[in-house]
């Protein structure tokens, strides 16, 4: 069965990395992953050692590396918290947003290898992160396409419509992941420049503060900041199937809104709502049911009489430390019961799968996240504590999704 297992990882991994090969060959984007760098980072602000990347405006977008001189701009422990590079040992960091014009944006282009074809389509796609010690999460990342080069030393916020963004426009708020931001473009032929950055007005742009972590210290930037790593610009003729899908949208599938970070009540509350995503990404206004007619929360409700803190378990996807809105929804009880019982305590152990094993300290990613979401629900910190178990606790033996949970126990 080891084996077996083992086989099938290493299956899975030469099969990823044979397609990312395979993309990069028809990469029209320089220098992807800025692992290209000429000279030494001594200092934040310098992109233009990636070359031929570079700042759009005045503001200096930021270079990390292994290999930095300067310590806080090195991977992947810097001045912005702790992320591994999604490929090689180097990526760019830039601010999407300064709350209410405190901290500067950055926008951050290149020319790509040859122009685009008119008529022809092409994944264009970025992975992104949101950085630990950043104070505020946004929906608006995007990237603009342009025929001509664009330099803007003294324009502190670009307004163009970027066609490369999330078509749910979901606030991007996954950290020690890399996520992936992609659409499908036709190009109008002769466009050769691409620009990434936030083309919104800050009005525009939903934001939610973030929660610093305990594994940090320092304060926050009261900014949006991301790392960005691996942009590609492919054309779709040679590249499979669903090789180009970042939002599963397509025939609608259920969203839930992302206000995990919110302190405002109202955003509390909207953060509970479960909705419908049409295929071209708007909500279609109707509550979730299942085929009796009653509510998805309530069919996860049991009797009081049955009920114990030790029977809830919290389920994730693959990979994933925010669960989805059925799986929330069995906090309610728990929420209620901590509540009624005041003077009680609890412990949250976060668990993975061994197929999860690349994604460092996930079993604890998920009970950090599940523990913000009892705070939100109105449980003093004091009362809940989490510890990481990841594989050591399996509930079934070998590979199984059943493993990707998240338990509870009284303390």
């Amino acid at each position: 069965m080891k084996t077996r297992l083992v086989l099938a990882t290493l299956l899975f991994t030469a099969t990823l990395v044979a397609q990312e090969q395979h993309e990069s060959e028809h990469n029209l984007v320089p220098n992807p992953s800025f692992e290209e760098v000429d000279g030494k980072i001594k200092s934040a602000g310098m992109i233009e050692l990636a070359t031929p990347w570079r700042s759009i405006t005045a503001e200096p977008v930021d270079l990390y590396s292994a290999d930095a001189k300067d310590k806080s701009m090195r991977v992947p422990e810097n001045k912005y918290g702790k992320e591994p590079a999604r490929t090689g040992n180097n990526y760019a960091g830039m601010s999407f947003m300064g709350y209410r014009g405190r901290m500067p944006r950055h926008y951050l282009g290149v020319q790509l290898k040859k122009p685009l074809t008119e008529g022809r389509e092409y994944c264009m796609k970025m992975h992104v992160s949101m950085a630990d010690l950043t104070k505020y999460a946004i929906n608006n990342i995007a990237m603009y396409v342009t025929k001509d080069s664009v330099v803007e030393p003294s324009a502190k916020v670009l307004e163009y419509d970027a066609p490369v963004r999330s078509i749910t426009k979901d606030i991007h708020e996954q950290q020690y992941l890399w996520t992936d931001i992609c659409r499908i473009y036709v190009a109008q032929g002769g466009e050769e420049h691409i620009i990434i950055g936030n083309f919104e007005k800050e009005e525009e742009t939903i934001h939610d503060k973030v929660r610093m972590s305990r594994e940090f210290s320092g304060r926050q930037e009261m900014n949006a900041y991301y790392f960005i790593d691996d942009i590609s610009v492919v054309p779709m003729d040679v590249l499979s199937e669903g090789d180009c899908s970042c939002d599963n949208i397509a025939g609608g599938t259920l969203k839930v809104e992302s206000k995990t970070f919110g302190t405002d009540e109202e955003e509390r509350k909207k953060a509970k709502k479960t909705y419908l995503v049409n295929s071209d990404g708007t909500r279609a206004e109707e509550t979730i049911r299942n085929k009796d007619g009653n509510s998805a929360e309530k069919e996860n409700e049991e009797s009081a009489s049955e009920w114990s803190v030790e029977d809830v378990v919290v389920y994730f996807d693959t990979k994933k430390f925010k669960p989805t809105a059925e799986e929330l929804a069995k906090l309610n009880q728990l929420a209620e019961y901590l509540k009624v019982n005041p003077q009680q305590k609890i412990e949250i152990q976060g668990h993975a799968n061994v197929s999860e094993k690349e994604v460092a300290f996930i079993g604890k990613r998920r009970a950090f996240m599940i523990q913000k979401e009892l705070m939100d629900m109105g449980i003093e910190e004091s009362r809940i504590s989490y510890v990481s178990k990841e594989t050591e606790e399996p509930a079934e033996s070998g590979n199984s999704p059943k493993n990707q949970r998240v338990t509870f126990s009284l303390k």
